[in-house]
């Protein structure tokens, strides 16, 4: 279960291979999870996942997605 007092953490690259274990063991922590990614219709990622549109070369993409972050995994 996701503890929704939490601050979400950002992970960059979550649907990479990497990225895709740091979800997951953020979110069996209980750790509100948020993901950024190029095209999030294309993420397959769990529902529990906050999935935010964005690319790291287009920084007024990321506003959205950092709102009210604690952390960020890149």
């Amino acid at each position: 279960m996701v503890d929704k007092n939490l601050n979400p953490v950002l992970v960059i690259g979550a649907t990479g291979r990497i990225g895709r274990l740091v979800v997951a063991e953020l979110l069996a922590a209980g750790v509100p999870v948020r993901a950024l990614a190029r095209r999030p219709s294309a993420a397959e990622l769990p529902s529990a996942v906050e999935v935010f549109a964005g690319d790291l070369s287009a920084p007024e993409s990321l506003d959205a997605a950092l709102q009210g972050v604690g952390a960020a995994f890149l």
